[in-house]
């Protein structure tokens, strides 16, 4: 019987990058631990692969926690939190700590990857069961020091006093036209503004977006 190799390059070949990340996750039993830092046709496999294992799961297992560790970057241009919401366990959290890109299952083993130049990744799949745990340690280490997505959303991107306006007219149901007038700001400015809004609270409507707002303390509560 041939023995399994502790390091595996996989090179550019996006298909076999699939397949490891797909195998690895459905492999799980108790944790899968994903780093997401550049955004990239690799994070597309690799949430691809969590999307089909949440759905052959009914919508993923208990037993199995799901942690997505993201630079703030791609938090906004991916839909890790959108998928996170539909799989099970599954937490997400942002990190500008430093980081190697990565998929670890169950601290044992593990798919990393890089971007050399330009577009081109290289990737690695890690059997070795000490390297494993060493990439797990240290994920857990930039894990704990990571902060919740309402905390990132509310200190980094939702902070200042446009954001704060804008919610505001939205949960009060002003006008585009009101509020880009009461603001100073162009109607497509404005609609920019609301549309950035709802993508970085969640939302798929603005009302919906209002009550955001105020779910995650951006807002008072309206007594």
């Amino acid at each position: 019987m041939e023995q399994q190799r502790p390091l595996v390059m996989l090179g550019d070949d996006g298909r076999q990058f699939a397949e490891a990340a797909a195998r690895l996750i459905g492999s799980a039993r108790y944790g899968i631990s994903i780093a997401l830092l550049h955004d990239g046709r690799r994070i597309d496999s690799v949430l691809a692969a969590l999307r089909q294992w949440s759905k052959r799961n009914e919508g993923g297992s208990a037993s199995v926690a799901v942690r997505l560790l993201c630079a703030p970057e791609v938090l906004h241009t991916t839909s890790v939190r959108e998928l996170a919401q539909h799989v099970e366990g599954a937490e997400v959290r942002v990190s500008e700590g430093d980081l190697q890109e990565a998929l670890i299952v169950d601290g044992s083993s593990a798919l990393t990857w890089s971007r050399q130049s330009g577009n081109d990744e290289s990737a690695t799949l890690v059997t070795d069961l000490a390297t494993a745990k060493a990439l797990d340690l240290l994920y857990a280490n930039v894990w704990r020091a990571g902060r919740h997505v309402p905390e990132h959303l509310q200190g980094e991107r939702l902070g200042t006093d446009v954001t704060r306006r804008v919610l505001m007219y939205l949960r009060e149901g002003h006008t585009d036209a009101t509020a880009a007038s009461e603001m100073s700001v162009s109607l497509r400015t404005y609609r920019r503004h609301v549309a950035k809004l709802m993508r970085d609270v969640g939302a798929e409507s603005r009302f919906q977006a209002g009550v955001r707002s105020v779910e995650l303390g951006l807002l008072p509560r309206e007594r």
